[in-house]
């Protein structure tokens, strides 16, 4: 929860495609990572708007401003989801969005009928590492599934 004030996670629409690029670049710019919007990022052009996908927004429930976004889908193999996507705002960071949104996203998936769920991550990103492992997540070496400076989480619903 935002410190004296109200956070609501709902799900994506297509509109909210360009808010979570913005939210998505400005977090990698802070790591001097790029925005591959025909790459890495090629699918926050259709956040919000696959029905597989549960696309997800945090926001200030008093302004509506967009805090961070997160998206959860399959993955492939049955019973397995994948989390995607989970930034969040510089300013709303270790206030409560970024659990919000992992919380909301393993709802999204317990609710397709999903028994784990995973997530690739950069080891640069330290917080959101201790996040994911607070939230019960394991590390895993799989190979198949990184790039150079990535790790494999995963954890059961």
């Amino acid at each position: 929860m935002l410190v004296g004030r109200a956070l609501r996670v709902r799900r994506a629409t297509p509109e909210d495609a360009s808010t979570a690029a913005r939210i998505i670049a400005d977090a990698l710019a802070e790591y001097a990572l790029p925005f591959e919007p025909e790459g890495r990022d090629a699918d926050v052009a259709t956040f919000g708007g696959k029905a597989e996908h549960d696309d997800l927004v945090a926001e200030d429930e008093a302004t509506g401003q967009a805090l961070g976004v997160a998206s959860v889908g399959p993955q492939g193999e049955p019973g397995m989801a994948w989390i995607s996507k989970v930034f969040v705002s510089k300013e709303a960071r270790r206030r409560g969005a970024g659990r919000a949104l992992l919380e909301a996203a393993h709802a999204a998936a317990r609710g397709r009928g999903f028994r784990e769920v995973g997530l690739r991550t950069r080891v640069i990103f330290r917080e959101a590492i201790a996040l994911y492992e607070s939230a019960g997540y394991a590390r895993r070496e799989d190979p198949a599934a990184l790039a150079p400076g990535d790790v494999v989480y995963y954890r059961r619903l």
